[in-house]
């Protein structure tokens, strides 16, 4: 039950045409900048090729994972932080590399300020009622006090790599009582399942950086939401290695859910 909604949009839906507001903008504010897929990902393509210094020049937001499939990745504030399989925030050397991430420059559209308590689907459910369309991609950052929240991370990796899927199957799930801090992350359109995850894919880190990792469930008592809609993707894949030599056909739906669950 939500108690308290109040949304503000400065002025968009006051406008003639939202759209308006994004058509030629262009430029890495709108731009949502990827790094490699998640298919590869599934795959077992844990190698990367781009340095998380060079992630940062591209987006000061976003989520992804370290070389070897080594811990989340969240990017907050033009910092990258990694959260590693025992549950530790680690800050990251610009020098470390990742497989996969995605990272914009932050500026919100849209803000909800909501009071719950709700579970999440009934947070996702806000976000989407207030995006303009189901069609454009959107940067999500959900900052506030949580309870019965559970987050996962996962182990560095050997090679030769086990795919995504037997990784996760043994996670590491980490849970809070209550805690405050900001969730991280994207909403992708069902279009774009296999380049990322479609729908939501939300990674969370404490403000004490005591805790975090890739988003499970949780309670919210208060929060303030912002969303950046990014109608621009920018895809960098990889250009040597086992991406080059890998089979990315197929649908990859069940995997990608079992990879989100885990255990």
């Amino acid at each position: 039950m939500l108690f308290l909604v109040v949304i503000a949009v400065a002025g968009v839906f006051a406008s003639s045409s939202f759209y308006d507001i994004f058509a030629g903008n262009g430029g890495e504010g709108e731009t949502l900048y990827q790094v490699s897929t998640l298919s590869a990902l599934l795959e077992g393509v844990y190698d990367g090729e781009t340095e998380i210094g060079t992630l940062l020049e591209r987006g000061d937001t976003g989520i992804g994972t370290l070389n070897a499939l080594d811990g989340e990745l969240i990017v907050l504030d033009g910092r990258a932080w990694q959260v590693r399989g025992d549950g530790s925030v680690h800050a990251v050397d610009p020098a470390v590399k990742t497989p996969y991430a995605s990272v914009t420059s932050f500026s919100p559209d849209i803000t909800l300020d909501l009071a719950g308590p709700f579970d999440l689907p009934a947070l996702e459910t806000a976000i989407m009622d207030a995006l303009p369309s189901e069609n454009l991609p959107c940067a999500v950052v959900v900052e506030g006090t949580f309870t019965n929240l559970t987050a996962r991370s996962v182990d560095r990796q050997e090679s030769p790599y086990p795919p995504l899927v037997e990784v996760t199957a043994d996670q590491h799930v980490f849970s809070f009582d209550r805690t405050e801090g900001t969730m991280v992350g994207f909403y992708l359109p069902a279009y774009l399942e296999g380049v990322g995850v479609s729908g939501f894919h939300l990674h969370y880190l404490a403000d004490d950086w005591n805790g975090g990792g890739h988003l499970l469930g949780c309670t919210a008592e208060r929060v303030r939401i912002l969303l950046d809609i990014t109608p621009e993707l920018d895809l960098s894949l990889p250009s040597s290695g086992q991406f080059l030599d890998i089979d990315l056909s197929g649908d990859r739906s069940g995997d990608i859910a079992a990879a989100e669950r885990g255990r």
